[in-house]
């Protein structure tokens, strides 16, 4: 069973087409342009694109924090530090957090099977 419908029910391989569509449109990709692009570009772009729109909401609010601390004489300006850092964090979910161990157990792994098969 694959995609049934156009809401982007998940097919097979967990993959949301209506979110590919959306995040390539949001990048600025036509639904063809998207079509052509390898997975890996398609990756690349809206991943440029991520950090762009990053860098562009950090500049705003950079932006903001000047223009009420120059409008107050400084005072009550609160820093934007902490905003800017939340805008780049990304909380990692249990799940991944689990996988990320399995994959460091399995290379473990392999690494002391290498060891273990040289000497």
């Amino acid at each position: 069973m694959g995609i049934t419908d156009e809401q982007g029910i998940t097919g097979k391989q967990g993959l949301n087409w209506t979110e590919i569509i959306r995040s390539g449109a949001l990048a600025g990709l036509t639904p063809y342009e998207i079509w052509e692009l390898e997975l890996w570009e398609y990756n690349a772009f809206v991943g440029a694109y991520e950090e762009r729109r990053k860098t562009d909401t950090a500049n705003a609010i950079m932006t903001g924090y000047y223009a009420a601390y120059y409008s107050n004489n400084g005072k009550k300006a609160k820093s934007p530090n902490e905003l800017i850092r939340k805008l780049y964090a990304r909380e990692q979910s249990k799940e991944e957090g689990l996988s990320a161990i399995e994959r460091v157990k399995r290379a473990e792994q392999r690494s002391f099977e290498n060891v273990n098969k040289h000497n």
